[in-house]
């Protein structure tokens, strides 16, 4: 048999498994179901968060912006996207950690609410990229006047 017919079997044979693949497994492809309206599973303070942007980058400012300012007593969460490569999220101070994928996944990763309450500096690190260190800032400033 000619080469160019063992080429165009094994294109036709590809073409069939592609076309054949079963995607119903792929979470990426599943809707997700609605939120409830249940109103305990939603509380007064996630719906009146400030929503902060953060981009991760693995070029200095890492965190952007940097530093954060938010307001004591103010509730709080962050949308984090990567500029680039897996990154990680975390302040101890708030128990958030979470994973931020890389920017060729175009996720958007958002921490729960947090209200803090002590006005102060607090550090924001990347554990995948611990050794830069790449750190930035949360300033939490005094709650303003009425």
């Amino acid at each position: 048999m000619p080469k160019w017919r063992c080429v165009v079997w094994a294109v036709l044979a590809l073409f069939i498994l592609v076309s054949c693949r079963d995607d119903s497994a792929d979470p990426a492809q599943t809707p997700s179901p609605p939120a409830a309206a249940d109103s305990a599973s939603t509380s007064s303070s996630d719906s009146q968060a400030t929503v902060v942007e953060v981009t991760l980058s693995f070029v200095k400012p890492w965190f952007r912006p940097d530093p954060i300012t938010v307001e004591a007593g103010k509730p709080v969460r962050f949308k984090i996207t990567s500029a680039d490569t897996r990154h990680t999220f975390i302040i101890d101070e708030f128990d958030i950690d979470v994973e931020v994928p890389q920017k060729s996944l175009n996720e958007t990763v958002t921490t729960p609410v947090i209200t803090p309450q002590q006005p102060g500096t607090y550090r924001i690190y990347c554990r995948v990229h611990a050794r830069l260190p790449m750190q930035g800032q949360l300033v939490v400033s005094e709650p303003s006047k009425p």
